[in-house]
């Protein structure tokens, strides 16, 4: 299966890199323009190579990593027209250019029955935070969507962790195809880094009478952050679990959106979870890392010695809570409050999401306090209009960022 690259800058080039390290047999590369020093400071390229087309540059480098790459290369300004028959031959292709009016013909050309493309928007100011993916049709968008390279100026690190969400995303589209028969260890799982944003979570008992694979599918279509699967033995057989994370994963996965199991380790493995969570009363975050070192684990705290605690196993994130009186799980502790929260902010730094009795009445409490990524159950799972809830909530989000 052959990746197609519209533009190798600061985007197209650093995706590049993340395919040759992943061991992607076959690329296309397409760009009209020469290495420029000014450019260095985020694109893969080096100060011997300034002057040299970037084309002939990229090859080298990429090769550097990974000889047996093979690489096309087409120097050639894309033109209106033009995308659908360079990249005919692509079953995925990454839009790296720099201006809205290609970004919007590479999508439009491409857009439909054409291969899965992966773009980029608002990828220009210092805000990591706002970074997100979306899905339109079959192409993923990620971005902030905001910051405007006519208006704000390009700061490398995000240019870089954009470069990165979008080769996760093309990796984990491809993992069937690429490299077949040589097994998962060249397609590396999201980042473990937890996502700033909506965490969203699923169960049944609160979804309306709808299956956690229809609920699933609304809510990732709404463009929720990250998703978690929570059932329990008494509610759901081992297998309907498994059943159920099985269609779900394949639901986040064609969409980009990280996964997470809570407690069942085996099923988050069997389904190719992106991440485990898990209580206090569960399996212990060393135990878990070390049948799962590529997942990210996450682990559920409610005192400040608990939180020490999961940084000191590894824990990839924390959860923060209940911050308020809630209803959607049983046996669970006290209330924490806010200051439990504040106290998280000043003294780790460790991600973490805010969880428990969080309403969009209380939402600004909660972030005014420090919280990136939240949790609200009910207020999205339980509503009649998914998609509603969660711009509702995304709007206030927003007003933080």
């Amino acid at each position: 299966m052959k990746i197609g690259i519209a533009g190798i800058g600061g985007i197209g080039s650093n995706v590049a890199r993340h395919l040759a390290q992943a061991r992607v047999k076959e690329i296309k590369i397409v760009d009209f323009d020469r290495v420029e020093a000014s450019n260095l400071n985020r694109q893969f390229y080096f100060l011997s190579q300034v002057g040299e087309k970037k084309t002939d540059s990229l090859e080298k480098n990429l090769k550097d990593i990974f000889p047996e790459m093979v690489i096309e290369k087409i120097e050639k300004k894309i033109e209106p027209k033009d995308a659908r028959m360079l990249f005919s031959d692509c079953s995925i292709v990454v839009e790296g250019f720099d201006t809205k009016n290609l970004k919007k013909m590479i999508i439009e050309e491409l857009s439909g029955t054409g291969p899965f493309v992966v773009s980029a928007s608002g990828i220009a100011g210092e805000n990591m935070d706002g970074v997100t993916t979306r899905k339109l049709g079959n192409c993923r968008i990620v971005g902030d969507f905001i910051s405007d390279q006519d208006e704000f100026t390009l700061f490398p690190p995000k240019i870089a962790m954009v470069a990165s969400v979008m080769a996760g995303i093309v990796l984990r589209h491809a993992k069937d195809k690429i490299n077949k028969g040589r097994g998962n260890e060249f397609l590396p799982p999201f980042s473990r880094q937890l996502p700033h944003g909506i965490y969203g979570i699923l169960g049944e008992k609160f979804s309306l009478g709808r299956t956690n694979v229809e609920v699933a599918k609304q809510m990732v279509n709404a463009g929720i952050d990250i998703l978690q699967y929570r059932e329990k033995l008494k509610d759901k057989s081992h297998k309907e679990m498994y059943d159920q994370c099985r269609d779900i994963r394949k639901i986040t996965e064609d969409a980009g959106v990280p996964f997470i199991v809570n407690d069942y380790a085996d099923i988050a493995l069997m389904v190719g979870a992106d991440g485990i969570h898990r209580g206090q009363d569960d399996l212990p975050v060393k135990a878990l890392r070390e049948i799962a070192p590529h997942m990210m684990i996450g682990c559920s705290t409610h005192s400040l010695e608990q939180a020490k605690n999961a940084v000191e196993d590894g824990a990839d994130y924390i959860g923060v809570g209940p911050i308020f009186t809630t209803r959607t799980k049983e046996d669970v502790c006290d209330a924490v409050g806010l200051e439990y929260l504040e106290h998280v902010v000043k003294t780790h730094d460790i991600p973490f999401v805010a969880i428990g009795g969080i309403k969009r009445h209380n939402l600004r409490d909660v972030l005014s306090s420090g919280a990136k990524t939240v949790c609200l159950v009910t207020e999205i799972i339980g509503a009649e209009n998914i998609e509603k809830s969660i711009k509702e909530i995304r709007n206030l989000l927003g007003e933080y960022q």
